[in-house]
């Protein structure tokens, strides 16, 4: 009978102790804030859903459209982190050619859009990264790692 009880113990002990995290969890969750709708986990899908639209729907630019412009984004970042680690380039050659390499990509990406689109999509994205908190560090590097001025 003892040992009876004893198991008895044991297995509530273990479910309360298997139990106690589940409650913690519920009692530290995180409020959901307004404009967001808490979406049960989803393997594979980390982001969180809202109610918005993103910024390049909402100006009306099309998928594609979006997708070249990323391809275009990375590509110009590539060229200067070549430019970067090209050995041989003065400071201000350096400079030079990472502002030819930006002028080129400014102009692909205006072509893939027009300006209304161009417009409406860079005040939504400033609208909402006025009402994101983000700290400013305040350190800003140059394009090859170089402490700005």
């Amino acid at each position: 009978m003892k040992s009876r009880v004893s198991f008895c113990l044991r297995a509530l002990m273990v479910a309360i102790l298997a139990a106690a995290p589940l409650s913690l969890m519920a009692q530290t969750a995180r409020p959901v804030p307004p404009g967001r709708v808490r979406v049960p986990n989803n393997p594979g899908d980390n982001r969180r859903a809202t109610d918005q639209k993103p910024c390049w729907q909402q100006a009306g630019i099309s998928k594609a459209a979006m997708e070249q412009r990323r391809a275009i984004q990375q590509s110009t970042r590539e060229q200067i982190e070549a430019v970067c680690s090209q050995p041989g380039l003065t400071d201000k050659e350096r400079r030079e050619k990472i502002h030819e390499i930006r002028q080129a990509a400014q102009q692909k990406l205006a072509a893939s859009v027009t300006t209304q689109q161009e417009a409406a999509l860079k005040s939504c994205q400033e609208s909402r990264a006025a009402k994101a908190p983000h700290p400013s560090t305040g350190n800003h590097a140059g394009p090859c790692g170089e402490m700005g001025h």
